[in-house]
């Protein structure tokens, strides 16, 4: 996997099948093979993590498959126009028939060869959509099968939205989005100890687990607890490679954790913020 770093706490994961891109917001996306499809992950609707201004962008780009995966607490207006729904209310049984339904192989292949319009349930209507262009409205604490051999799993966030872990061929992804300990020094114990058990019950979801990259807040606003939530995760959760983000325009705080914490040097791989 190829993963490039954007802005705040966007990120573009390129596999041989197709692109990831998780809360983009603003920033220059790199060059883009039209061919391959590309998932728009939106872990909620927070501004700093949610644009419907990127799907024109995507259009400009040529590219010809669009699935946009978005957090259930993104309102309708905002989503992009003429895109068919991947999710029946009924997403239970959806689930039954979308993993029957000719999610094949070769989707997960150097170059997708049967068009991912193919693997979509043949009950959705296709009136007054784009081709090429696929929603999915996601729910926390379930689990979605979707094109390209791609699995995904939401967690419950502590702020707004769902957490993704994304299980694709190549290997096994995890976006915070705002899932943290968010507890600060100046909020009264009672409400610290719910947040802190709030985090920690959705993050234990991932025990035992084996993560190949996990993109997780280091947050400088939250002042000496910056990285309560971050630290618990390298703990409790085995990740090969861990993405700082969301830590705004102070990248420096990656520096002061790694100073903090050494042992965990050969984990951290800091964004490239150029």
């Amino acid at each position: 996997m190829k993963i490039t770093y954007i802005q705040h706490s966007g990120f573009l994961v390129e596999t041989a099948a197709c692109y990831y891109l998780f809360d983009y917001y603003k920033g220059t996306l790199p060059g883009l093979d039209p061919s391959r499809p590309i998932f728009v992950f939106a872990s909620h609707g927070h501004a700093d993590h949610y644009t419907p201004d990127l799907f024109p962008l995507l259009d400009r780009a040529g590219m010809e498959t669009v699935i946009a995966v978005l957090s259930n607490d993104i309102p309708p207006r905002r989503y992009p126009a003429g895109y068919q729904n991947l999710v029946p209310d009924d997403s239970e049984a959806w689930i039954q028939t979308f993993s029957l339904h000719r999610v094949t192989p070769s989707l997960a292949s150097s170059a997708p060869s049967v068009p991912v319009s193919d693997t979509v349930p043949a009950c959705i209507s296709e009136r007054e959509t784009a081709p090429g262009r696929f929603l999915a409205k996601v729910y926390h604490s379930r689990e979605y099968i979707l094109p390209c051999g791609t699995q995904v799993q939401t967690l419950l966030s502590t702020d707004k939205g769902v957490a993704y872990l994304v299980t694709c061929p190549e290997g096994v992804l995890y976006h915070a989005g705002d899932l943290n300990d968010w507890s600060i020094p100046e909020t009264p114990e009672k409400e610290r100890k719910q947040m802190r058990g709030s985090f920690r019950a959705s993050l234990s979801r991932l025990k035992g687990l084996s993560i190949d990259a996990a993109f997780l807040p280091l947050d400088p606003r939250l002042g000496d607890s910056y990285a309560d939530g971050f630290l618990y995760f390298l703990q409790t959760v085995s990740a090969k490679k861990v993405y700082p983000m969301h830590f705004w325009d102070q990248p420096e705080i990656i520096c002061r954790f790694l100073e903090e914490h050494p042992e965990y040097a050969g984990v951290i791989d800091p964004p490239d913020i150029r």
